[in-house]
């Protein structure tokens, strides 16, 4: 019992020890706060990035396909004979073709293009001057991704006229639809004239040796949007039809891409596989031969969530950090205590009191504090992980300073996804950390010389 009576006392009359408990808790909470923003960020990312793309992507080959490529090029798909087998496969929905080209959009009256319409952050295409230029049909892909939904636009003034009919022409001119960002940023309005300078294989050149400019104009049909910022500032939608025409004037141009709906609860990796297996036999294609792939959703945009991934390990190494500063700051508290109370364990040996007893007092003070600590940086962390929004609107409500500016990330409010087994990692590590902190002063006390303790009494 006076072991529990001294430790609590040393505690009580130490204010110092605060310090201590303070570090504890600052370590726990920034691990608690900064990661389940980040893990929040990874899941909305994950959510925009779904909401962007199909399930699977069927792909002519693998990575981004040049229409100019020379060397070794990518067997054409057989739209017409994949979709049969496609739409023969039970955990099939639905499937749109694609024809992916590249080019710059710039104001009619201005060539070369000054300046192009640009992405204004690196999640929303970044400083590239050159585009995606996708090719669809909006009937087949809406059964294949969420277009419909991508067409429900913020701003009204930028909506397309007819959302049944969204690449309909404009004044006998083909139609285009831009991210919404892009237009508001640039001033374009439905209706507007912008030129598409891009290249096409000059007629009769089969080995591709040979680039034919294309300066086509186009009227803006209206605006999309996805949640995928980096999606929207990169891809200009323009009618499959129109891109082939414009690619191959002389005979159908073959689509590149295929992508792929599944039914609710269809095991993504398993249809996959069966897909691909499906697309190589239709292609002919030998092993070892460069041939058709197909990715899932994941697969296509591994890269952006890597880095995400990444960023979020990095972090949690630097927070690990500010836990070891306080295990130190902490040792220093109890290092002191003990020096201070060489008289007092001087007396306790010789009133009978064992090594062990007396390391059990100072070991409490440290167990003590290091959960004082843990319990208040949990507590704390979770409830400023939830609030951490309404604090970013009172701070700048109140100061004119964002904290978190949500435009440049393409967020509506700032994420937070409290990870229960995250938690509970970082309270059993704080706690471990504090008790083999607390044991280095303890075992010191305990093996301190009555004689040499009774002196300094």
């Amino acid at each position: 019992m006076y072991r529990l009576f001294l430790a609590l006392r040393y505690l009580l009359t130490r204010p110092i020890n605060i310090l201590g408990m303070l570090g504890v808790t600052l370590g726990v909470w920034a691990l608690i706060v900064v990661v389940s923003i980040f893990s929040g960020f990874i899941a909305v990312v994950t959510e925009h990035i779904r909401s962007a793309g199909a399930d699977l992507s069927l792909l002519a080959r693998d990575g981004a396909d040049s229409p100019f490529e020379r060397e070794r090029p990518a067997q054409p798909l057989d739209e017409h004979k994949l979709r049969e087998l496609l739409e023969a496969d039970p955990d099939v929905a639905g499937t749109a073709p694609r024809l992916v080209h590249f080019g710059l959009v710039h104001r009619r009256g201005h060539r070369p293009p000054p300046p192009p319409l640009l992405g204004r952050s690196a999640l929303q295409g970044g400083d590239v001057p050159f585009l995606f230029v996708l090719g669809i049909d909006p009937a087949r892909e809406a059964t294949a991704t969420g277009f419909r939904s991508w067409l429900q636009v913020r701003d009204p003034a930028l909506a397309v006229a007819d959302p049944d009919d969204p690449l309909r022409r404009i004044d006998d001119l083909p139609t285009m639809l831009l991210g919404e960002e892009r237009m508001r940023a640039e001033g374009l309005k439905p209706g507007d004239k912008v030129v598409l300078t891009t290249g096409r294989v000059a007629a009769g050149n089969v080995a591709a040796t040979a680039i034919e400019p294309l300066h086509v104009e186009f009227a803006v049909a209206g605006a999309y949007r996805t949640r995928h910022g980096g999606f929207d500032g990169n891809n200009l939608l323009v009618d499959l039809v129109t891109l082939g025409k414009l690619l191959r004037p002389d005979q159908a141009h073959p689509v590149q891409e295929l992508s792929i709906r599944l039914h609710p609860g269809a095991d993504l990796t398993a249809a996959r596989n069966r897909i691909a297996e499906l697309a190589r036999q239709a292609a002919g294609t030998r092993p070892g031969e460069t041939g058709p792939v197909v990715r899932t959703w994941r697969e296509r945009n591994q890269s952006l969530l890597q880095s995400v991934e990444h960023q979020r390990a990095l972090m949690k190494i630097v927070l690990i950090v500010i836990m070891v500063v306080a295990a130190f700051l902490m040792y220093a508290t109890l290092s002191m205590m003990v020096a201070e109370k060489t008289g007092d364990i001087g007396i306790l040996t010789a009133m009978g009191g064992s090594a062990f007893g007396i390391m059990q007092v100072f070991l409490s003070c440290g167990v003590a504090i290091t959960l004082a600590g843990v319990l208040l940086g949990t507590v704390t962390g979770c409830l400023s992980a939830i609030y951490l929004e309404e604090f970013r609107q009172f701070v700048l409500g109140l100061t004119g300073v964002d904290l978190f500016p949500l435009k440049v990330y393409n967020l509506d409010r700032v994420p937070h996804e409290l990870d229960p087994v995250w938690i509970a990692q970082v309270a059993a590590m704080a706690m471990l950390i504090g008790a083999l902190v607390s044991a280095l002063p303890a075992l010191r006390a305990a093996r301190h010389d009555p004689l040499v303790s009774l002196r300094g009494a």
